[in-house]
């Protein structure tokens, strides 16, 4: 029993060791189309900017990794009664990317907004999400993505309406 803890505690590190030394950088920056829905809300979407980081950790060689992120993300809405609504956010994706070829992935996976700056009343500091992707994977580490996040929780403390983003933007990965 002893040999076999030792064994697989071996087989472990091996494994961890590999996956370590074959992450990948990258960097990522694009549009966001973001607005919130519900309670019969009358609200316009508005565009905003992201800006962020993330690391592809393999699991299945060439297949299947993890890709935690750390990004800026500029998001909000526009009503008629209210104005604007600037809310920055501190995201903190870490999805699960698949290639489908290695030409097209897909990306899906829990994302965790933490308010920086606002100008709303009674918003939530904290918003778990979820997010569905896909990227164009072009040569020389370029690509060109699309990703939908849709809020788990309520944006606002007394509201039931939820965040919904749309972006569009590039990645270089190195």
């Amino acid at each position: 029993m002893r040999s076999l803890k030792i064994l697989l505690l071996s087989a472990f590190i091996v494994l961890v060791s590999n996956a370590v030394s074959a992450q990948s950088w990258g960097v990522r920056a694009g549009a966001n189309i973001s607005d919130v829905s519900g309670n019969g809300l009358d609200t316009n979407a508005k565009t905003g900017l992201y800006v962020g980081v993330y690391r592809e950790i393999p699991m299945v060689k060439s297949l299947l990794f993890i890709q935690p992120e750390l990004q800026y993300s500029q998001e909000g809405f526009e009503t008629d009664g209210f104005g604007d609504a600037k809310i920055d956010y501190l995201t903190v994706p870490v999805l699960a990317k698949v290639y489908a070829l290695k030409l097209l992935s897909f990306e899906t996976g829990p994302q965790f907004g933490f308010v920086v700056s606002d100008n709303v009343d009674d918003l939530n500091n904290f918003v778990p999400s979820w997010a569905f992707g896909t990227s164009l994977n072009l040569p020389l580490g370029l690509s060109i993505n699309a990703r939908y996040i849709t809020g788990l929780d309520d944006t606002f403390e007394h509201i039931d309406a939820k965040n919904q983003n749309f972006q569009i933007g590039a990645a270089f990965q190195f």
